[in-house]
């Protein structure tokens, strides 16, 4: 590492004054004492204190042992430990390496103190948010040690510790429990059961599982944790009575709040006992006690515990003061509990002057402030001044996201999409509740669907991925650099430090500036740091004579939840409590070429839609009836007000709509299906229309693959387990299968399938690469690249839900060769397990695949999460890089399909196919000319019409839909 220069404590000294940090004078100097004023200091955790004692320790230190020796260097790196507590990062930064540099020469590069160097600048640069550079000197520390100390040593566990917590605030969940269980181990080995740094082990991991949303697991090991630290350290402790807290924190997210306020009051005696009454500590168990008390209703109480708390960081913080207006905030929520609504609103006014003059417009919380204004306004009927303060406070959401989330791991991005949801979803009540009135608002309502529906979709894990497997390391080190600007942007931009946030517009420049540079280099990159802002217009734009684009929008009601009864109040008053309610609504928004702003259709029975109007029209799909009702139900409103002038619609589906084929709703007054009457185009957002088409490969490559042998037995394969219902859900990767111990049926239907296909692509000079029977594999499914199409011809599953924790990823996927097997408790030596989930779909290398054709039942089922669409094979297979996907919606006739499919392909590739679509619609009657041309969708639905003409039946020819495109 490159040897940085030594700083002189004097010229140091001098920088120390001119920053006036303390108030200390040269008087110092003749202080015999430095280093025992620094240990009182720091123990006090008064570092600005500690600070002007330094310059004269290190030249003390200096004279005394020499500049090359270990105790100059470690006194280096605790100057840089006070320096960096005090926020002077870049002078921190300096002595952090500077005293490292100096242990290398004094010691050796392999000394156990170097390792504590890194272990130091590790903390640093993830404090920054600088997540490699700390990674990187994490990972160096654990090398030292390890070798130096023993992989059991306590100090090689403890590295491994920081490394888990640094994974965590990553987002890499699988390798921060790996790290975290590592460091325990070690430590239990090193220390004992009972020490009490192996309970901070296990407070670690609980704090893991609490962010994971497994708060069994979070409460457990919680409680081995407070176990071992009352052994250890005994009741009346602050390390005892902060896990306490943390019990009662995740008890407060499970919704107990009796316990959440057993715990936290637990908490706050010992700290009462222990701590200055006027410490930071108190102050927080106020606040969270406080908290419990809103959501229990004894809003009296509430009130006491956050004036406590307010009152306490007045004292330490003086008035203007982030954590005061977070106090004001808190108490300003139980006053709007409560009704009164003009002493709230004082109160997030005071919070909101504070936050925007000590942390600038655009900083988090004075969106969250924002927020306040208009739920107060919102819970108060008061329509006009909810729309001011709900606009700004999504303003500030959107910035905020355009700003986090392209840097973000897939768990950071679910986080902060949780974190935001309700803001988001506060709004669209305000919307159609205020739509009513005023139509005009639905143009917000629309942009806002445009910003944040399908935040999630596009894992920032594949576009590093994509990135980083490209070859070009310029291009990868580059996309490294910008991430680290990017997390430590987000860092300052969330910071309550003015010091700190002084240095975000040169840092956000220095960003926007890589940014350029790496969208030149990299198409991938261009897409996931898209920040352009679009809106409804733009979307309408793209519209020509006879078309329309609609997205839907699932949204709850706001209302009256419940009565709450103040048992903290002698008086026992009661109040509505309100909020988002059970009751839902559709929205459905139309944007037309002649639209003044979007047309907004309310569908209010949406409790009755999701439950039995969705059920009967999947009985009579199921029992191939004829069904009258469900266009009413799910069409008619939206379709009155389209009009007859339109003849093609952009789809974009949320929640129930997900499930339904517009294809099969038959209209009882035309006697005609809704395919024959409209051109429908089902995208996963409108935003597809606008944004850059990907190009699809030149190349004629297909990958097929169908008739699985569901049963092989491989020769080379050593059979290690026969153990009936193997996979559980507690193992990360894996699903419980609900047909466990049965026979998995084979489909003859789709080798005929798969067979014509292939005759009819080597027709037309295709590449065709045909795996049936043993040879379709999940390991040849995983190893295909880029193809230009990928047919899977087998049976899919989704399973319901069994478990809140269950990822939706892991209970749908596609059976392969050797399923049947897997399913039926046999474990072999091979690799994989034959059954590929949508987790594992996720992965395939499908950049810029034109088309996947997903031949199997139920592949486009899923989990439903508002505003993200269905988690399933769907997204999957999306997130791998497909532009257009083929997936059915129930299960489906084995033969009906084989027609199906290949009808598709002879309409997609016949030489006469671009002249027949210039003719006018056979069932419709009415001529598509004018309506741009879109090849694979056109040969689908004609290949849909031909089936239906043979089988009438929606069952038969229904059953699949096309997305995309």
């Amino acid at each position: 590492m490159t040897f940085i220069h030594l700083v002189s404590p004097a010229k140091f000294f001098l920088f120390y004054v001119l920053f006036q940090i303390g108030t200390a004078s040269f008087a110092f100097a003749q202080m015999e004492h430095s280093k025992d004023s620094i240990s009182l200091y720091k123990k006090q955790n008064r570092y600005d204190k500690a600070l002007p004692f330094y310059p004269f320790w290190l030249d003390q230190v200096k004279k005394e042992k020499g500049e090359i020796s270990p105790e100059y260097g470690s006194a280096c790196n605790g100057f840089g430990d006070a320096l960096s507590n005090l926020g002077i990062n870049k002078e921190a930064e300096e002595w952090f390496l500077q005293g490292m540099n100096i242990r290398i020469m004094a010691m050796g590069e392999g000394h156990p103190e170097v390792a504590r160097s890194c272990n130091n600048l590790g903390i640093f640069y993830a404090d920054l948010g600088q997540f490699s550079k700390s990674e990187s000197y994490y990972l160096r520390a654990i090398e030292i040690r390890t070798k130096a100390l023993g992989e059991w040593d306590e100090k090689t566990g403890t590295s491994y510790n920081n490394l888990g917590n640094l994974y965590g605030d990553m987002g890499q969940m699988s390798k921060s429990e790996t790290f975290l269980l590592k460091g325990l181990e070690i430590r239990k080995k090193a220390l004992g059961e009972d020490h009490q740094d192996v309970g901070a082990s296990y407070s670690n991991l609980g704090i893991l599982y609490k962010n994971l949303g497994n708060y069994p697991k979070a409460i457990g090991v919680h409680e081995k944790a407070l176990a071992i630290e009352l052994k250890a350290l005994g009741e009346e402790n602050p390390s005892v009575a902060k896990t306490y807290s943390n019990i009662g924190i995740v008890y407060l997210h499970m919704e107990d709040y009796v316990k959440a306020r057993f715990y936290q009051e637990k908490a706050l005696t010992i700290e009462k006992k222990k701590l200055n009454p006027m410490s930071t500590a108190i102050s927080r168990s106020y606040s969270n006690l406080g908290t419990i008390c809103k959501e229990i209703g004894a809003y009296s109480r509430a009130i006491q515990f956050h004036q406590m708390a307010l009152d306490i960081k007045r004292k330490l913080y003086g008035d203007d003061h982030p954590e005061v207006a977070a106090s004001l905030n808190n108490l300003g929520n139980v006053y709007c509990r409560m009704g009164m609504a003009v002493r709230a609103d004082s109160l997030f006014l005071k919070a909101l002057d504070t936050q925007k003059r000590m942390l600038g417009e655009d900083h988090p919380l004075v969106g969250n402030s924002y927020h306040n204004l208009g739920k107060n306004a919102l819970y108060h009927k008061d329509l006009i001044n909810a729309e001011h303060w709900l606009q700004l406070s999504q303003k500030n959401h959107l910035q905020q996201i355009r700003r986090y989330m392209p840097s973000m791991s897939d768990t950071e991005k679910e986080r902060f999409n949780e974190k935001i949801a309700e803001e988001l979803d506060i709004f669209k009540a305000f919307a159609i509740e205020r739509s009513k009135s005023k139509p005009a608002v639905s143009a917000e309502l629309f942009n806002q669907q445009l910003a944040t529906k399908a935040l999630l979709l596009n894992s920032s894990a594949k576009w590093k991925h994509r990135i980083k497997s490209s070859g070009d390391k310029k291009l990868f080190a580059q996309y490294t650099q910008w991430e680290e600007k990017q997390n430590t942007l987000a860092r300052l931009f969330q910071s309550k430090d003015s010091k700190e946030r002084a240095g975000i517009d040169s840092l956000f420049a220095e960003t926007e500036k890589l940014e350029k540079e790496l969208s030149l280099r990299s198409e991938s990159f261009s897409r996931l740091s898209e920040r352009k802002q679009f809106s409804w217009k733009d979307i309408q734009a793209t519209l020509k004579p006879g078309e329309a684009a609609i997205e839907v929008i699932r949204c709850q009601k706001f209302g009256v939840l419940k009565m709450v009864t103040d048992t903290s109040n002698p008086l026992h008053p009661n109040y509505h409590r309100k909020g988002l309610t059970d009751s839902i609504v559709y929205a459905a928004l139309i944007v037309k070429p002649e639209s003044k702003y979007p047309e907004i259709v309310l569908l209010t029975n949406g409790n009755r839609m999701e439950e039995k109007d969705l059920m009967y029209y999947k009985n009579s799909i199921r029992k191939k009836q004829t069904d009258e009702n469900s266009y009413n139900k799910f069409w008619k409103p939206i379709g009155d007000k389209l009009g007859p002038g339109v003849k093609r619609i952009y789809f974009s589906a949320e929640g129930i709509y997900n499930f339904i084929n517009l294809g099969t709703l038959y209209n009882p007054k035309k006697k005609l299906y809704l395919v024959d009457e409209l051109d429908i185009h089902l995208l996963t957002l409108t935003k597809e229309l606008i944004l850059p088409k990907q190009e699809a490969d030149e190349n004629k490559l297909a990958y097929l693959f169908g008739f699985p042998d569901f049963n092989a037995i491989f020769p080379n394969q050593e059979l290690l387990v026969n153990q009936a219902n193997r996979r559980s859900p507690e193992l990360d990767y894996s699903l419980s299968l609900e047909a466990v111990k049965v026979v998995v049926t084979d489909l003859p239907g789709t080798k005929t399938e798969v067979d014509q296909i292939e005759k009819l692509l080597n027709t037309y000079g295709w590449e065709v690469h045909s795996l049936t029977g043993e040879k379709a594999l999940e390991e040849n499914l995983k190893e295909t690249y880029r193809p230009n199409l990928l047919h899977i011809a087998t049976h899919g599953y989704f399973e319901k839900d069994k478990s809140e924790q269950a990822n939706p990823l892991l209970r749908s996927g596609l059976l392969l060769a050797g399923a049947g097997r897997t399913i039926n408790g046999q474990i072999f030596t091979q690799s994989e397990d034959g059954i590929l989930t949508a987790y594992e779909a996720m992965n395939l290398n499908l950049d810029n695949t034109d088309l996947v054709v997903l031949s199997a039942c139920e592949t486009g089922l899923g989990e439903i999460k508002n505003g993200e669409g269905v988690y399933g094979l769907q997204r999957a297979f999306k997130v791998a890089g497909a532009r257009s996907i083929v997936m059915s919606l129930w299960k489906v006739d084995d033969e009906a399909t084989q027609e199906l499919m290949v009808s598709f392909y002879k309409n997609w590739l016949g030489d006469d196919f671009r002249l027949r679509l210039s003719k006018p619609s056979p069932s419709a009657g009415k001529p598509f000319d004018n309506l741009r041309v879109t090849s694979k969708r056109s040969a689908f639905l004609a290949a849909q019409k031909e089936l239906k003409a043979k089988y009438p039946n929606p069952y038969y020819w229904g059953a699949f839909v096309m997305v995309g495109e």
